[in-house]
């Protein structure tokens, strides 16, 4: 989890950013475990969740998000963002392994609805619940998200959509992959990236 930058700074070039929230894990005990390895009991940022994802599109590789590629100054002068390894998260077999279970989690599972005929998509769907912290456990309202990357065997794009406290849909498989798929399809027609 710390390894793929959660519970800190990413780093990015936009103010005001928070690190999210692991300190469940320094506690050490059964349950927490158990509920954090379906996400449960940490809070992560939105741009931590694409970093993170984009290391396993980056064969194991975590980066340094930014935001600005360039700058072109008055003068001429152009400032460019290089890209910035931060650390290796995880082998290149587990990222390789990693994609694969996406690729079949869009192909095979409930994030179907995000699938393209002739591409490989990797994703991943994620319905959770929020806490309530008056009563001290979960309410009935969700955070529905979905990320993925493509094309998966030689990503390009990340990309991630959050929706907070969805109405009258209860998976995020249902209520935001048909968007994500309408996403792809048109960065993959704008880009002229072939099929598979």
């Amino acid at each position: 989890v710390e390894k793929f930058g959660f519970g800190e700074k990413t780093g990015i070039d936009l103010g005001g950013e928070e690190k999210g929230n692991i300190s469940n894990l320094k506690k050490k005990n059964d349950v927490d475990y158990a509920t954090m390895a379906f996400g449960q009991g940490i809070a992560v940022t939105s741009i931590q969740l694409v970093a993170a994802i984009g290391a396993i599109a980056n064969d194991g590789v975590l980066l340094r998000p930014y935001i600005l590629e360039r700058i072109i100054y008055k003068n001429g002068e152009e400032k460019i963002t290089k890209t910035k390894e931060v650390r290796r998260v995880i082998s290149s077999d587990a990222a390789s392994r990693m994609t694969a279970m996406m690729v079949s989690a869009v192909k095979n599972g409930y994030s179907k609805k995000a699938g393209i005929e002739g591409y490989s998509i990797a994703g991943k769907t994620g319905t959770a619940q929020i806490p309530d912290p008056i009563k001290g456990n979960y309410s009935e309202e969700t955070i529905h998200t979905f990320i993925e990357f493509f094309p998966a065997f030689s990503p390009r794009f990340v990309i991630l959509i959050k929706v907070d406290k969805p109405k009258g849909i209860r998976f995020s498989s249902d209520s935001i992959t048909p968007l994500a798929k309408e996403l792809a399809e048109y960065i993959l027609n704008y880009y002229e990236i072939p099929p598979n």
